[in-house]
């Protein structure tokens, strides 16, 4: 019976151990699994993350093309705005003047002159019309 009593003593303390190492065990498996896991996401993932990294790449060059057309666009609108305002510029005042004299014009005494112009020539019309029969 003492033996009983021994083992029965010694097996909470034995069974602590084991237990123990059964963790320490089911740990690693765990650990292993993880580490297995991870490598597999590694291998997976890695060259898909560069193959998006080289169309990203690929992309972005396309976008840094179209920047610099866009601003070589803009470059020459700035470049043709700026020769119309040059224009407008050089020539505001010819057009000034040109306006000042046609506003000056009086165009009553011109159809009065134009209706004169118009009597003197009639009858020498008729002469010409006459002599060339």
């Amino acid at each position: 019976m003492e033996n009983e009593k021994q083992e029965k003593q010694e097996s909470p303390q034995n069974q602590e151990p084991q237990k123990l190492i059964r963790y320490m065990r089911l740990c690693v498996l765990l650990l292993t699994g993880l580490f297995v896991v991870a490598c597999a996401a590694t291998v997976l993932l890695v060259p898909r993350a560069v193959q998006m990294l080289d169309r990203l790449d690929a992309t972005l060059t396309s976008v840094d093309t179209l920047v610099g057309t866009a601003d070589a666009a803009l470059n020459s609108a700035n470049q043709a705005a700026d020769t119309a305002n040059r224009l407008v510029a050089d020539n505001a005042d010819a057009v000034a003047e040109a306006m000042e004299k046609f506003n000056s014009v009086d165009f009553a005494a011109l159809n009065r002159a134009i209706n004169d112009l118009a009597d003197i020539v009639e009858p020498l019309a008729k002469v010409t019309n006459f002599l060339a029969k």
